[in-house]
């Protein structure tokens, strides 16, 4: 027997079928992939949009801060930095630039930047404890606007 509609060229609905159902794998297979890609974009995004506070900021917002990873932004308080080499310990005071006379206690370990000094603006991650230090597992030095040449 000679089947007219493959010498005619048009697929048997069995060939439809399994054309169909192809296409439907793909199309899943192609949304999972799309859909994890977005996911890994928004959480990436959500991680690194963390708004920093300063240290009134924190204060106003009492024992609800406590142990919230935060991001605290200030002054270096001048003569309040005391650092232990042995245990890359930095304690220091951070103050308000808005309101002078807020300060707070942190303490950090790890490397310290190269443009850590008092006055100098940092801002720092970590978590406040409910001793009101604010314990940061990451710290960072703003560089000065301009360049002032060392006398």
């Amino acid at each position: 027997m000679y089947n007219t509609q493959a010498a005619e060229g048009v697929a048997s609905p069995r060939v439809k079928r399994k054309s169909l159902l192809a296409r439907k794998k793909f199309l899943i297979g192609s949304l999972v992939v799309v859909l994890g890609i977005a996911y890994l974009v928004y959480s990436g995004i959500q991680s690194t949009m963390m708004y920093y506070l300063t240290p009134s900021e924190l204060l106003a917002q009492g024992p609800a801060a406590y142990g919230e990873q935060l991001r605290l932004s200030g002054l270096v308080k001048p003569d309040s930095v005391q650092s232990e080499p042995k245990t890359m310990t930095l304690r220091f005071t951070v103050m308000d630039e808005k309101a002078p006379g807020t300060t707070m206690p942190v303490v950090y370990k790890g490397v310290v930047p190269d443009s850590f000094k008092p006055d100098a603006e940092v801002v720092l991650e970590g978590k406040l404890s409910s001793e009101g230090v604010f314990e940061a597992n990451t710290l960072l030095a703003k560089c000065p606007t301009k360049y002032v040449p060392g006398t």
